[in-house]
């Protein structure tokens, strides 16, 4: 049985929803264990061991280098458009999409999962903007070089970040708690995604 997805979004403080069932909602506390989670957040051993085998398979041809990154924020969290406001979007599925960006490599924490490309150089770094040169496994280009850079937009706490296959508006994880999280959790049967968000 296919079960509907209840699409309107109420503001709600997660302490008086029962989460023994599906709830979609909008996190406005600032400080619950959800967005807690989401500052916390960790790659588990299944993501661990994808990025070891990726990240393996690149060196073999590419060896890696270690940049300086200052004090440029290394953990980026993704966002979407609300009703012309940026929130961020917890999914039944998998998790919230992040990016990380370490001395040697940048990992990208798609829903469902990682993936790795290792640095080859650093064009540009800013206080709240960097620009990188890329390796990565000819599977995903013929050139194995991919381009990141991330760019602050006119929106506050709100950064560009552009990916030779992707963009994505982000926030670094210590700006988390500026933002509402529309919650989707579905802790026993799998449900759609909400796809209610601003095309843009």
């Amino acid at each position: 049985m296919k079960v509907d997805l209840d699409t309107i979004l109420e503001k709600n403080n997660p302490k008086y929803l029962d989460f023994s069932k599906h709830q979609l909602f909008i996190d406005t506390t600032r400080n619950s264990e959800i967005f807690e989670k989401l500052i916390n957040w960790k790659p588990n051993r299944i993501d661990n061991d994808a990025i070891a085998y990726h990240e393996k398979e690149i060196a073999k041809k590419h060896k890696p280098i270690r940049v300086d990154l200052k004090g440029f924020p290394r953990h980026w969290i993704s966002l979407k458009r609300l009703n012309n406001e940026f929130v961020i979007y917890e999914p039944c599925d998998g998790n919230t999409t992040a990016f990380e960006i370490n001395e040697s490599s940048v990992l990208f924490f798609y829903q469902l999962e990682p993936d790795i490309d290792l640095i080859s150089k650093l064009r540009k770094i800013t206080e709240n903007e960097i620009s990188l040169e890329l390796r990565t496994v000819p599977q995903k280009t013929e050139t194995e070089k991919t381009e990141l850079s991330i760019k602050p937009t006119k929106f506050e706490n709100v950064y560009l970040l552009t990916y030779s296959f992707g963009e994505w508006y982000v926030t670094p994880t210590e700006k988390v708690s500026k933002f509402d999280i529309v919650v989707n959790h579905c802790p026993k049967t799998k449900r759609k995604e909400f796809n209610g968000f601003d095309k843009n």
